[in-house]
């Protein structure tokens, strides 16, 4: 039996800490795309069964277009039944309000359920306050069956809300442990008999989620499951540093982030991180240099986590405006930092140059 185990979906996040309106809408879109193309995949793979193990929504706003959305890709491939456990940030009895829900979209309670597939048993339960310490007793056994049991929350060794405690799951004759809650694929070894595998997020949202993204396919007719990720995200999210210590001005830095980011797609998502150390009187706006970047990708962001340099004895006996200025804030009170942001709003006002603070 083929299987796919995926996570962390979270439709209609509001994504818009950083984006503007209509990027946040875009993505919203995509991610629901995103979930319709998997479906049209496994269709295509022949796979049985779709594990969805929590957070398929965001949060309790869920629009009807996008659950519309859902039940058409799970009524458009009837011959995959689809398992769906909440998380942490969903509630499905709240997001199906007033939907008929398909026949071969199955819901996990906060009562442990066992679904059967042949020789395949798959068992879950929503985690909550008042089953979390508990619902490691009440585990169904499976000792004539492919075992596979659906949680979602961090691995840990003790009990609670949102916890997975492994060690009460071992020796459980559990052979595949479909986890949720963590962004990232990870696969572990659980016990003797089984693993446990988080599938990560099916796209990324933020910059805490780069990398590839996708969801965990699984074949039982194996002798042992092994998992195999399969990346499927519509855009991929980037993390990229430049060290700009040499550098003397925006059109400087501009081209080294260009050279550090030209073998990435355009349809993708970057956030530059500038490091190293520089003059105070060098030439760094973030500003002028987001709008210079921010047609080179879908989204761009840019931190600023070099250190300012100044040496005082240089402006000394500096008779401008500029050496002045420096010395009237060298000597004040203020902290170190202060005094550098000070003298670099103050060295952009001198220059004619939009202040960036």
């Amino acid at each position: 039996m083929k299987i796919l185990h995926c996570a962390d979906i979270h439709l209609d996040s509001p994504m818009e800490t950083h984006m503007t309106r209509e990027q946040a809408a875009t993505r919203n879109i995509e991610i629901l795309k995103s979930f319709q193309r998997m479906t049209e995949y496994a269709a295509s793979e022949k796979i049985e069964l779709v594990l969805i193990a929590g957070d398929f929504f965001d949060g309790e706003r869920v629009t009807r277009r996008t659950v519309d959305g859902i039940f058409d890709a799970v009524t458009s491939t009837p011959k995959i039944d689809y398992l769906y456990l909440s998380g942490n940030h969903d509630n499905w009895t709240n997001a199906f309000v007033d939907h008929d829900i398909p026949t071969n979209f199955k819901c996990f309670t906060d009562k442990w359920n066992t679904f059967i597939y042949g020789d395949v048993a798959v068992s879950g339960i929503e985690m909550t306050k008042a089953n979390a310490e508990i619902l490691y007793e009440q585990l169904p056994e499976q000792k004539s069956r492919i075992n596979i049991v659906m949680l979602h929350g961090q691995t840990s060794t003790s009990s609670g809300i949102d916890q997975v405690n492994l060690n009460l799951l071992k020796d459980k004759n559990i052979q595949y442990l479909a986890l949720g809650h963590i962004h990232t694929y990870s696969c572990n070894q659980l016990d003797r008999d089984g693993i446990y595998c988080y599938p990560g997020c099916l796209e990324g949202r933020g910059f805490d989620e780069c990398g590839k993204k996708g969801f965990v396919l699984l074949d039982t007719d194996v002798r042992e499951i092994e998992p195999t990720f399969v990346p499927f995200s519509s855009r991929v999210l980037h993390h990229i540093e430049v060290d700009i210590t040499s550098l003397l001005n925006n059109i400087e830095i501009y081209n080294a982030m260009k050279k550090e980011t030209q073998d990435i797609s355009k349809d993708h998502m970057v956030e530059f991180i500038l490091t190293g150390s520089r003059d105070i009187a060098s030439d760094l706006s973030i500003k002028y240099l987001y709008r210079l970047a921010d047609t080179d990708f879908f989204f761009v962001k840019i931190k600023d986590n070099t250190k300012c340099i100044i040496d005082p004895k240089e402006y000394e006996n500096d008779i401008s405006l500029k050496g002045e200025f420096i010395r009237l804030v060298m000597a004040s009170d203020s902290s170190e930092e202060d005094k550098i942001q000070i003298i670099r709003t103050g060295l952009e006002a001198l220059s004619g140059e939009e202040i960036t603070v």
